[in-house]
Protein backbone atom coordinates (compact mmCIF):
# COMPACT_ATOMS: atom_id res chain seq x y z
CA UNK A 1 0.00 0.00 0.00
CA UNK A 2 1.47 3.34 -0.97
CA UNK A 3 1.21 6.65 0.88
CA UNK A 4 -1.76 7.91 -1.15
CA UNK A 5 -3.83 4.75 -0.55
CA UNK A 6 -3.02 4.89 3.16
CA UNK A 7 -4.10 8.53 3.31
CA UNK A 8 -7.38 7.71 1.52
CA UNK A 9 -8.03 4.87 3.93
CA UNK A 10 -7.43 7.15 6.92
CA UNK A 11 -9.72 9.77 5.40
CA UNK A 12 -12.48 7.16 4.96
CA UNK A 13 -12.00 6.06 8.58
CA UNK A 14 -12.33 9.67 9.76
CA UNK A 15 -15.49 10.12 7.68
CA UNK A 16 -17.03 6.94 9.11
CA UNK A 17 -16.08 8.03 12.63
CA UNK A 18 -17.71 11.42 12.03
CA UNK A 19 -20.88 9.78 10.68
CA UNK A 20 -21.06 7.54 13.74
CA UNK A 21 -20.56 10.47 16.10
CA UNK A 22 -23.26 12.45 14.31
CA UNK A 23 -25.70 9.54 14.46
CA UNK A 24 -25.02 9.06 18.17
CA UNK A 25 -25.49 12.77 18.82
CA UNK A 26 -28.84 12.75 17.00
CA UNK A 27 -30.08 9.71 18.91
CA UNK A 28 -28.94 11.08 22.28
CA UNK A 29 -30.56 14.41 21.42
CA UNK A 30 -33.87 12.73 20.54
CA UNK A 31 -33.89 10.58 23.67
CA UNK A 32 -32.94 13.45 25.98
CA UNK A 33 -35.49 15.82 24.51
CA UNK A 34 -38.19 13.16 24.57
CA UNK A 35 -37.52 11.88 28.10
CA UNK A 36 -36.24 14.96 29.94
CA UNK A 37 -38.46 17.52 28.29
CA UNK A 38 -41.61 15.45 28.50
CA UNK A 39 -41.21 13.85 31.93
CA UNK A 40 -39.20 16.44 33.84
CA UNK A 41 -40.34 19.50 31.89
CA UNK A 42 -36.79 20.82 31.73
CA UNK A 43 -34.84 22.25 28.84
CA UNK A 44 -31.41 20.86 28.06
CA UNK A 45 -28.51 22.71 26.51
CA UNK A 46 -26.68 21.70 23.38
CA UNK A 47 -23.54 21.43 25.51
CA UNK A 48 -25.25 18.86 27.75
CA UNK A 49 -26.36 16.80 24.75
CA UNK A 50 -22.86 16.97 23.25
CA UNK A 51 -21.28 15.90 26.55
CA UNK A 52 -23.70 13.03 27.00
CA UNK A 53 -23.14 11.90 23.39
CA UNK A 54 -19.38 11.93 24.04
CA UNK A 55 -19.88 9.75 27.12
CA UNK A 56 -22.00 7.32 25.08
CA UNK A 57 -19.36 7.20 22.33
CA UNK A 58 -16.58 6.57 24.84
CA UNK A 59 -18.61 3.81 26.51
CA UNK A 60 -19.27 2.18 23.14
CA UNK A 61 -15.57 2.22 22.30
CA UNK A 62 -14.72 0.70 25.68
CA UNK A 63 -17.33 -2.03 25.22
CA UNK A 64 -16.07 -2.80 21.71
CA UNK A 65 -12.52 -3.16 23.01
CA UNK A 66 -13.70 -5.38 25.87
CA UNK A 67 -15.77 -7.56 23.53
CA UNK A 68 -12.79 -8.08 21.24
CA UNK A 69 -10.63 -8.96 24.25
CA UNK A 70 -13.20 -11.44 25.61
CA UNK A 71 -13.49 -13.19 22.24
CA UNK A 72 -9.71 -13.19 21.83
CA UNK A 73 -9.26 -14.63 25.30
CA UNK A 74 -11.62 -17.43 24.29
CA UNK A 75 -9.51 -17.95 21.14
CA UNK A 76 -12.48 -17.05 18.94
CA UNK A 77 -12.66 -14.72 15.96
CA UNK A 78 -16.37 -14.05 16.47
CA UNK A 79 -17.93 -12.24 19.44
CA UNK A 80 -20.57 -14.40 21.10
CA UNK A 81 -23.64 -13.62 23.18
CA UNK A 82 -21.71 -14.83 26.23
CA UNK A 83 -19.10 -12.12 25.55
CA UNK A 84 -21.86 -9.49 25.46
CA UNK A 85 -23.33 -10.80 28.71
CA UNK A 86 -19.89 -10.78 30.30
CA UNK A 87 -19.38 -7.18 29.19
CA UNK A 88 -22.63 -6.16 30.92
CA UNK A 89 -21.91 -7.98 34.17
CA UNK A 90 -21.50 -4.81 36.26
CA UNK A 91 -24.93 -3.43 35.36
CA UNK A 92 -27.63 -5.72 36.74
CA UNK A 93 -30.53 -4.27 34.76
CA UNK A 94 -28.55 -4.28 31.49
CA UNK A 95 -27.37 -7.83 32.17
CA UNK A 96 -31.00 -8.91 32.70
CA UNK A 97 -32.14 -7.22 29.47
CA UNK A 98 -29.34 -8.86 27.49
CA UNK A 99 -29.98 -12.27 29.08
CA UNK A 100 -33.69 -12.02 28.26
CA UNK A 101 -32.90 -10.98 24.68
CA UNK A 102 -30.47 -13.91 24.36
CA UNK A 103 -33.19 -16.31 25.52
CA UNK A 104 -35.64 -14.84 23.01
CA UNK A 105 -33.10 -15.15 20.19
CA UNK A 106 -32.31 -18.74 21.17
CA UNK A 107 -36.02 -19.54 21.30
CA UNK A 108 -36.62 -18.07 17.84
CA UNK A 109 -33.64 -19.97 16.49
CA UNK A 110 -34.93 -23.24 17.92
CA UNK A 111 -38.43 -22.69 16.56
CA UNK A 112 -37.01 -22.05 13.07
CA UNK A 113 -35.00 -25.27 13.27
CA UNK A 114 -38.10 -27.26 14.25
CA UNK A 115 -40.14 -25.78 11.36
CA UNK A 116 -37.57 -27.02 8.82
Amino acid sequence: MDFEEDEQSQDQDRQQQQKLQTAIWHQVNEIVKDQVSRHLRKDVSEAFVASLAEVVMTQMQTMATDLEAFAGHGKRAVISMEDVKLCSRRNDSLYQLISDAAKDIAGESNSRKHKK
